[in-house]
């Protein structure tokens, strides 16, 4: 598996970006906790940076035609770096909020210039998708396993996080230029998507990940934290389960077309099934290292699918604006599942609440997707015909 034109510096990009995004995901709801805004506050603060990444994946979709994926990449690096410094001097509720939103619209215009640059250099993207999951996936367990390497210190994770986020703008300088689309492609609206009966696969497995890497950073730590763990142990079992999904997107990367239905229906199956059992069984280790590697594979597939899916739904001209609405979808999942669970902590503990909401990420494995993901029989990814 070989990087496509300008595969390195995307590569080097996503893994430093990747390393500083995976210490800000797991220290800001630790560091909240350290301060005693609760777990309540940590799930909110979670569905704000799902807010962030909501609104600013609207925003690039309209405006696709003037965005380069470049500059779209250094704005994200600089934004992390923002969010991280951010809780740095102030430990107020206000400041974490802020950071939280800053760093969902830093992640989400980072994945929208990376893939829709993978998928508009390549004709066939899922190898190249699995690369770039690769990458960014290794750089997810060097973050978090960054803050048992300084001793738990979660400031100085977070300046070491800065540091690596700052350095991946520079390998986006190389970036090779791709044309603009055209402005009647960027104008398309990103729930039509849902319309499309090719489409619905990979918007249902983005919401599967989404629930996934939501629950990750944020009700996973919370509930490992409250079985007793430590926070470098925290770091440790979060960077286990970001581990393996990177597994799950070579997997999909390599596998042959015939194998991707069956790979779809498992790894949702093994996601969901992964976040109930940490919910309802966090206090046992072995127990619970086995659930993070099975919903951690599980969750690695679907990302790569749902975007590969995705672009070869539509046609070229397509596929950057079309990989950015069903990234929509896994924002919103990121949003509302920390949120769901907020909700149920009245009523449940936040283990069983967590069981509740991660079981949702099996719902995909109720719809088999087209095993080669052709594309549709209509010219246009919002269902209208041609013209």
């Amino acid at each position: 598996m070989t990087p496509g034109p300008g595969g390195r510096p995307t590569a080097l990009s996503t893994l430093l970006f990747c390393h500083g995004l995976g210490v800000n995901t797991v220290a800001l709801p630790l560091l909240a906790l350290h301060h005693g805004h609760g777990a309540a506050a940590v799930g909110v603060l979670v569905a704000i940076s799902g807010c962030g990444q909501i609104g600013i994946r609207l925003l690039v979709a309209r405006w696709a035609h003037r965005l380069t994926e470049r500059g779209l990449i250094l704005a994200a690096a600089a934004l992390l770096c923002l969010s991280s410094a951010l809780v740095l001097p102030l430990p107020a509720l206000w400041v974490f909020v802020l950071a939280s939103l800053v760093q969902g619209v830093a992640r989400g215009i980072f994945w929208v210039g990376v893939q829709a640059h993978v998928v508009r250099s390549v004709p066939e993207p899922r190898r190249a998708l699995a690369m770039v999951d690769f990458v960014g996936g290794i750089g997810l367990v060097t973050g978090p396993a960054t803050i048992s390497l300084v001793g738990g210190s979660l400031h100085a994770a977070l300046v070491l996080g800065i540091g690596t986020s700052a350095v991946a703008a520079l390998p986006a300088l190389r970036l090779t230029r791709l044309p603009l689309p055209p402005p009647e492609k960027a104008a398309g609206q990103v729930w039509a998507v849902w319309r499309h009966p090719v489409l619905r696969p990979p918007v249902l497995a983005a919401i599967s990940t989404g629930t996934w890497r939501g629950l990750l950073g944020s009700y996973v730590p919370v509930v490992l934290a409250a079985a007793g763990y430590s926070a470098s142990a925290v770091g440790l079992l979060v960077g286990l389960g970001s581990a393996t999904s990177i597994a799950g997107s070579m997997l999909a990367g390599i596998a042959p077309p015939r194998r991707l239905g069956p790979l779809y229906v498992s790894g949702a199956v093994a996601a969901g099934a992964g976040l109930a059992g940490i919910g309802l069984w966090p206090g046992q280790l072995p127990v619970t290292v086995v659930l993070l590697l099975a919903s951690g594979v599980g969750a690695g597939m679907l990302q790569t699918l749902c975007t590969s899916l995705a672009a070869q739904a539509v046609e070229p001209a397509e596929r950057g604006r079309v990989v950015a609405d069903v990234g929509t979808y896994r924002a919103v999942a990121l949003l509302v599942s920390p949120l769901g669970i907020a909700a149920l902590l009245p009523v449940f503990p936040p283990g069983p609440a967590m069981a509740l909401v991660g079981a949702v990420a099996a719902v995909p494995a109720l719809r088999r997707p087209p095993p080669t993901g052709g594309r549709p029989p209509v010219g246009r990814a919002d269902g209208r015909p041609d013209g």
